[in-house]
């Protein structure tokens, strides 16, 4: 029995570890590059690792110097869906297309490139047509086999099959172009229907304020009138809301003006107080002077929002805290309640448009945008805002907007 022959393999240039190489077309044609340097030919640098290559679930194949085929690997003959003839030129795919449809000659495609301009063809793609008409889209890698002195000798191609990935890719560009028109005509409707609604829903709500007003507390007539603006401000809300949702979606930005945080939350609070006499909001503040840059309108409905959204869901006879404080960087409003509170498992969930859970379902009306309106409209100003259950029950929904860029200048000045 014959002494067995050493295997010794060359050294390679320094790059990613082995197994990284194998993990792609380029790491392979690179490995394999290195490793036949001090081959003679391209039929010689196939023997030693024909094995390994025949293995290989990916397509590989070898020419020599003037681009007659010199081997090819089982995966070579599926992605081809043929098998070659040893000496045929280039390629053994049946025919080629660029990756744009129109047809490739043999002598054009990158292994033809490789050999005659001797170097590695990198970030190109083709399509490979079968015998039985069947096309698929591949990656591939050709680099050229050079021999100790540096004569180029053949070279080496790994062809990595994208049919799927690019069928993947087309499929996810055809869903996401399709949920986009969808969103556009959701958002064009709900902008007509909420315009259409306004001038109407904002009538009701005015007349019924105004006759309100000029009835007797007592009076059977006076009950059904409160209940009438109290409908129509709920409906008016839901529409602002709305209109707010599809001018933030649209790209609508606001022009944002320093504002006094204290007096912007007062002006809300003494407003539900007419409205809602009954419901008390104790309101905390740390720092009086706190200023921060938002449109006056925009700060309202967040407040207005968040407010409403804990009056909704809080039992008769519980306050509502309101707390301001800041830092060297924002300002920040919590409003805090003792209502039935948020699980954990949904926090995020809270600002989705139209998001509602059941047991909120069941205790107030709405469509859930109020949180949603609130969170485009604080991270359109720069800020941001959170929601978590209450340490005892209830929930706590906040928001903090930078301070106001004039205050820190007017301090440098």
């Amino acid at each position: 029995m014959g002494a067995m022959r050493e295997m010794r393999l060359p050294n390679i240039e320094p790059g990613p570890p082995l197994t990284a190489l194998t993990d792609s077309g380029a790491g392979l044609a690179r490995l394999f590059g290195a490793l036949s340097r001090s081959i003679p030919s391209a039929e010689a640098a196939v023997e030693p690792y024909r094995t390994f290559l025949e293995a290989l679930a990916v397509a590989v194949y070898t020419t020599d110097a003037d681009g007659r085929i010199t081997f090819f690997n089982q995966a070579a003959v599926d992605l081809w869906g043929r098998r070659p003839e040893l000496g045929e030129e280039w390629c053994g795919s049946f025919r080629l297309f660029h990756h744009d449809g129109r047809p490739m000659a043999h002598g054009e495609c990158p292994m033809a490139i490789s050999l005659k301009e001797n170097r590695p063809v990198r970030g190109t793609s083709a399509i490979a047509e079968r015998p039985d008409g069947r096309r698929v889209a591949f990656e591939p890698y050709p680099t050229p086999l050079r021999s100790a002195d540096g004569a180029l000798v053949g070279a080496v191609n790994v062809l990595v099959d994208v049919t799927e990935r690019l069928a993947a890719e087309e499929a996810l560009l055809a869903s996401t172009e399709a949920l986009k028109a969808s969103n556009a005509v959701k958002d064009e409707f709900l902008g007509l229907i909420s315009h259409e609604l306004r001038t109407p829903v904002t009538s009701i709500y005015g007349n019924a304020v105004l006759l309100a007003g000029r009835l007797d507390a007592v009076e059977p007539e006076a009950g059904m009138i409160r209940d009438l603006g109290e409908d129509a401000e709920r409906l008016l809300r839901i529409v602002e809301n709305l209109l707010q949702l599809t001018r933030l979606t649209s790209g609508s930005t606001f022009d944002c003006e320093p504002q006094v945080l204290d007096h912007a939350v007062r002006a809300s609070i003494a407003s539900r107080n007419r409205r809602y006499p009954d419901r008390e909001i104790r309101l905390t503040i740390a720092d009086s002077s706190i200023v921060v840059d938002a449109d006056d309108v925009a700060l309202d409905m967040i407040i207005d929002n968040l407010l409403s959204n804990a009056n909704k869901y809080s039992p008769a006879g519980r306050p509502i805290d309101v707390v301001l404080s800041s830092d060297d960087r924002e300002g920040t409003v919590r409003i805090l309640d003792r209502g039935i509170g948020i699980p954990d498992e949904i926090v995020s969930d809270v600002f989705t448009p139209f998001f509602r859970e059941d047991r909120a379902r069941r205790i107030a009306g709405g469509v859930g945008v109020g949180l949603a309106v609130c969170k485009r409209i604080v991270e359109n100003l720069g800020g941001r805002i959170w929601a978590a259950p209450r340490e005892g029950g209830g929930a706590e929904v906040g928001f903090a907007l930078p301070l106001s860029r004039d205050l820190d200048e007017g301090a440098q000045d």
